[in-house]
């Protein structure tokens, strides 16, 4: 086993072992490794070759910084000694095993390696981050300056509101409850705006929808007083009972629908109602007239304008 034993260059006094023990280097003590490795193959191998003999000295090994340790090699005369009695596998295992520990002496043995230039890592640093591409400092724009003389004095605001708030507990909850009246009060603003303009909007489209059944209303009476005024009473009495439907469908008794038939439209009236005699009789009128190819006259023509009349003031 190897027994290390470092010391200083300072010390004053020789050892024993520098007395004792064979002078070396750290080459001379390289080189008995490697012979004793060798040694070790060549015992592991055959058996004659485990001669103790063949085993050096112990040294005391100086070093180039004059500190010096001592080297003992008895262990591996005792294993060469014990390894030739033994049979071939177990003797290959023990001097395997001093294999590895002369392995183990030989990387302690290696110079350390060099500690790194700080000062030279430093300048190639130096040099990188001088180069373009890093050199991003410059002064701040007008800009950035604003912003940060505005978030030094929010900084100093909320320090002064801090600083009141731990004096002053009640303040927490006040700005809380402030926040959330004002916050309620945003909440009651929109909505009532918003139910405005929709009223607003309801308005005009109702206002719009009024102008259009208007004018389709006089589109129809127009067109009833040029038939009539042609001598085709017949076609003045169609116009005429068109214009009453789309004077209903102006004060929202039903949708819109082309398709519905005359009979159709006296289902939707309520019976009980002023209209509904009133456009009952307009419809038989028209009815008979229209579908059932009787001629008109010109009293036929005035009962249906005088019937359209009141349906729209009812």
């Amino acid at each position: 086993m190897l027994a290390v034993s470092p010391a200083h260059a300072n010390d004053a006094h020789v050892t024993v072992s520098e007395r004792v023990l064979q002078q070396s280097t750290l080459a001379d003590y390289t080189r008995e490794l490697h012979a004793l490795r060798s040694l070790a193959a060549a015992c592991a191998q055959n058996a004659s070759a485990c001669d103790p003999s063949r085993v050096g000295a112990d040294e005391h090994v100086t070093l180039a910084n004059k500190s010096f340790f001592d080297a003992h090699f008895a262990w591996m005369s005792d294993a060469l000694s014990s390894a030739k009695s033994l049979p071939d596998p177990r003797r290959a295992a023990l001097m395997a095993d001093a294999e590895a520990q002369i392995d183990e002496d030989l990387a302690d043995a290696q110079p350390a390696p060099a500690a790194p230039d700080f000062s030279l890592a430093r300048k190639e640093a130096n040099a990188i981050l001088a180069s373009r591409e890093f050199n991003t400092s410059a002064a701040p724009s007008l800009r950035d300056q604003i912003i940060a003389l505005l978030y030094r004095w929010l900084d100093r605001m909320l320090a002064h509101v801090a600083a009141f708030g731990s004096r002053s507990p009640w303040i927490g909850p006040l700005i809380e409850w402030g926040l959330g009246g004002i916050v309620c009060a945003l909440l009651l603003v929109w909505a009532f705006r918003t139910v405005r303009r929709q009223r607003v909007r309801m308005q005009l489209d109702a206002t719009r929808r009024i102008e259009q059944t208007d004018e389709r209303v006089l589109n129809w009476m127009r067109e009833a007083e040029e038939h009539a005024a042609g001598g085709r009473f017949r076609d003045a009495v169609h116009c005429l009972y068109w214009a009453s439907i789309v004077t209903l469908e102006g004060q929202r008794l039903w949708q819109p629908d082309r398709a519905r038939t005359p009979r159709e439209y006296l289902r939707l009236l309520d019976p009980a109602s002023a209209i509904a005699p009133l456009l009952r009789r307009q419809t038989f009128s028209f009815e008979t007239i229209w579908y059932g190819l009787r001629p008109a006259a010109r009293p036929d023509y005035d009962s249906a304008l005088e019937l359209h009349r009141q349906l729209r003031s009812a």
